[in-house]
């Protein structure tokens, strides 16, 4: 029995989607962005197999947002002829379709099963694939999709092996079609996976293994696809790296980064990817501050590009991504940084010695 999702990455993989779908009818959704020429090329490779295709409003994914979609899906579909989802698109699009695939009996929202493990067999549910235009999010491999409270600025997890796809379908060709600000995000984001795996408590070492590998390609791929954003071959080496970063970050879950992000993404309205650039270098900074083997593991995971906080901080700024100072021991830094670390990411960071000053904040 394999486990899932099965994992499928090449170069046009996305034509395989009639040998995995077989006879079986299709609901496609996609980012908002999708030119129609994804859109033709979808209906052509499925025929009439293709009941819909739908369109993700822009943004982030919301509660609003999941519980539509949800209730329109499954006001239509029912038992006798559940479709497969077919997800193509960003981090977004993805989580959205995780919620989407679940039948959580009416009036109830999807908030009712938030932040909390959810089990194969306990809601209604469909097959499901899910196609990255990005690389960088993991979300393809990962049992988590997260979903948005805008009104309250809360960030909230649909998680648990219901969640899963049952199919990656990882195509470099797609992402071909990501501006370059969206290809920066998603990899920074990546990066962030990579090396959360690292300074993690719950680190084991196949997780340490693809993080350390996901990190050293990233760190050399991201640079040269902002140079050559066409080169299909550093398009696939960027896949496959996230593609390590996500299975890593499955086995661990997120951390500190993560942690501090969120807050970045609702107060400051930046997208995910900036928010977890912006605290990169400095967490870096206080996990190779834990311990003589962290800094060596660290150390050795971006060689021979990057050896330290400093030169991690230069290639996030060359990135044009802004950085919080590795200079910077504000109250302000501190005290969030102390917050985050008690947060249910945060608890993941590696463990500070008794003495160090931020376990007094």
């Amino acid at each position: 029995m394999l486990t899932k999702p099965e994992i499928i990455i090449s170069t046009g993989a996305r034509h395989k989607l009639p040998q995995l779908v077989k006879q079986h009818p299709v609901v496609a959704l996609i980012y908002h962005h999708a030119s129609e020429t994804l859109v033709d090329e979808l209906q052509t490779l499925l025929g009439p197999n293709l009941l819909k295709v739908i369109r993700c409003p822009d943004g982030l994914p919301t509660v609003e947002l999941a519980d539509s979609l949800r209730r329109d899906f499954w006001d239509i579909h029912t038992r006798r002829d559940l479709p497969i989802i077919v997800a193509i698109g960003g981090g977004s699009t993805l989580d959205l379709a995780k919620s989407l695939r679940l039948n959580i009996p009416h009036p109830a929202s999807i908030t009712s099963v938030l932040d909390r493990k959810i089990e194969v067999g306990e809601f209604e549910s469909c097959s499901m694939i899910l196609m990255p235009t990005t690389a960088g999010t993991g979300s393809e491999v990962s049992s988590t999709a997260t979903i948005w409270d805008i009104e309250n600025r809360t960030k909230h997890s649909l998680f648990g092996p219901a969640v899963v796809a049952d199919w990656a379908v990882i195509d470099p060709e797609l992402a071909l079609t990501s501006p370059w600000l969206v290809t920066r995000d998603s990899g920074i984001d990546a990066l962030s996976h990579a090396l959360e795996t690292i300074w993690n408590r719950n680190r084991v070492p196949k997780a340490f293994a693809y993080a350390m590998s996901a990190a050293q390609q990233i760190v050399k791929v991201l640079p040269q696809i902002m140079e050559n954003p066409e080169d299909l071959s550093y398009r696939f080496d960027m896949a496959s790296a996230a593609l390590w970063a996500g299975q890593a970050m499955a086995l661990t879950e997120t951390a500190l980064v993560h942690a501090l992000s969120y807050d970045d993404t609702t107060g400051l309205g930046l997208s995910h990817g900036q928010a977890c650039g912006r605290w990169l270098p400095k967490v870096y900074q206080l996990a190779s501050q834990s311990s003589e083997e962290m800094e060596i593991f660290l150390r050795a995971a971006m060689q021979p590009m990057i050896s330290d906080e400093y030169q991690l901080a230069a290639w996030v700024n060359a990135l044009g991504c802004p950085t919080v100072s590795l200079d910077d021991h504000s109250i302000e830094t501190e005290r969030r940084i102390a917050c985050a670390l008690h947060t249910k990411r945060g608890r993941n960071f590696i463990e500070l010695s008794p003495q160090h000053a931020l376990q007094k904040v």
